[in-house]
């Protein structure tokens, strides 16, 4: 234990390092680096490379030399510790991976669980209990039902490997795996309840996203929905899209423990993502998202989900600005009335450009307003345009101005006191290019900035 404080003091300590381009010729033993470049540095890496090793460890033994199990399990004990307290902080309660980071929280579990027990070392197999005992605590606050890192295509995904390794790897009786088979039929199930069939994609909001547009470039929950269901019945980007062949990486290992997931799941899931239409009635959703265990002020997420038209909101209020990784609104509609080629989105976000923000979906309108004028970035509302119809532009005369003008939507545009600026095109983020739709607070305005849109579908 004493030895554990003193290593954990440099928060570098023992994580898996980056290869350059340059690989040896031939095969020798990895380094672990004390005091790596902090260019390089995620500490994250522990923990996805940590439980990928967990994989090999479990399913393919036989095929290992002794010598090269045991590098394995001493690796995955000095990543144990590193991941325990990442800025060298332990055993105090400072932790800069809360339980409120969903992903890597949850495989730092499987990873001290699996490795404390088979080098029977209670630190790490007692930390990893009272972890899953804290991340379902979290999830059931309130009765809220919800992971932190709430509606985000690309972590659920991981969240989905996490929990499916920690159920076919961890132990049977643990509080993490208790604690997966509660949370993953119940947050597979949310995110069924927002998957529009016809769009072929999730509604917002995103805490945090890549892509805005599932069906043009991969997300995480891609593999998931190709390994569960396969790839022609799921919403899928193309074969050769780029993010995908960096995704698909991963196939292979998450393929191995969707089968214990798949058993989990309530029936209207695969229902839900196999179906290329609209399931049901237009439908209004509203969750508390939680991000530490006492106090704090929970995020609301509202969606608004019909056939050709789906609307999601957030209302955060917080000091420090999440990202552009951080879809606080968006709006996806069918923006070519002949739904071709299938299925295509027509979209616009808001960029997060200051930290609190109250972005509320409900039928056919969404409410944007920044409660905090004090903060940075809240003098602009800046909302970017993806997915226009090339058919809407090219070889008509039409230019995007701004909401005016949209193809197979009308928008009514309140925005009191405010200045329209005119439309730019040509920024890109997270490979889409956007049309940026901005208005901006003038000096002397007084009041609450809002922005309301109702928006009517129209082909």
């Amino acid at each position: 234990m004493n030895q554990i404080q003193r290593l954990i003091q440099v928060y570098t300590y023992r994580r898996y390092t980056y290869v350059g381009q340059h690989l040896p010729s031939q095969a020798s033993p990895p380094k672990l680096i004390h005091l790596p470049p902090k260019t390089t540095y995620d500490p994250n890496w522990r923990d996805f490379i940590g439980t990928q090793l967990i994989q090999i460890l479990s399913e393919f033994s036989p095929l290992l030399a002794p010598s090269l199990i045991v590098s394995i399990e001493d690796s995955l004990e000095v990543a144990a510790v590193g991941s325990m307290r990442r800025n060298g902080t332990y055993p105090t309660i400072d932790d800069n991976l809360t339980i409120g980071y969903t992903n890597p929280a949850m495989m730092r579990a499987l990873l001290c669980e699996y490795i404390g027990t088979g080098r029977s070392n209670s630190t790490f197999t007692s930390f990893a209990e009272d972890q899953g005992k804290k991340i379902l605590q979290l999830f059931q606050r309130e009765g809220a039902e919800t992971v932190s890192e709430y509606n985000a295509p690309t972590y659920y995904g991981i969240d989905v490997w996490a929990m499916g390794a920690q159920i076919k790897y961890g132990l049977s009786n643990s509080s993490m795996t208790k604690a997966a088979k509660y949370i993953l039929p119940r947050m597979m199930g949310d995110l069924a309840d927002h998957y529009n069939g016809y769009l072929g994609n999730v509604v917002g909001p995103y805490d945090r996203a890549y892509t805005r547009d599932i069906t043009q470039h991969s997300s995480v929950l891609s593999l998931v929905l190709w390994g569960l269901w396969g790839r022609e019945r799921t919403s899928q980007p193309k074969k050769m899209e780029g993010d995908l062949l960096f995704d698909v990486a991963q196939g292979a290992a998450m393929a191995l423990v969707l089968g214990g997931v798949e058993g989990l799941l309530p029936v209207h899931v695969e229902e839900a993502f196999t179906t290329r239409d609209f399931i049901g009635e237009p439908r209004w959703l509203n969750r508390t998202v939680w991000d530490e265990l006492e106090g704090g002020e929970p995020r609301i997420a509202s969606s608004w989900v019909s056939k050709e038209l789906m609307i999601g909101g957030q209302q955060v209020n917080e000091d420090v600005n999440r990202g552009d990784q951080f879809v606080p609104a968006i709006v996806h509609w069918a923006g070519d009335k002949e739904h071709k080629p299938y299925p295509l989105n027509t979209f616009f976000a808001l960029y997060p450009s200051a930290p609190s923000i109250h972005a509320i979906a409900s039928p056919n309108h969404l409410s944007v307003s920044y409660p905090n004028r004090t903060q940075e970035g809240s003098d602009i509302f800046t909302f970017a345009l993806s997915n226009v119809p090339p058919s809407w532009t090219l070889g008509t005369g039409r230019r995007i101005t701004g909401f005016e003008d949209l193809p197979c939507v009308e928008i009514e545009v309140e925005a009191e006191g405010l200045v329209k600026q005119n439309v730019t095109y040509g920024m890109a983020l997270r490979n889409h290019l956007f049309y940026n739709i901005s208005y901006v607070v003038p000096e002397g305005f007084e009041g609450v900035p809002r922005v309301e849109l109702d928006i009517k579908y129209t082909c």
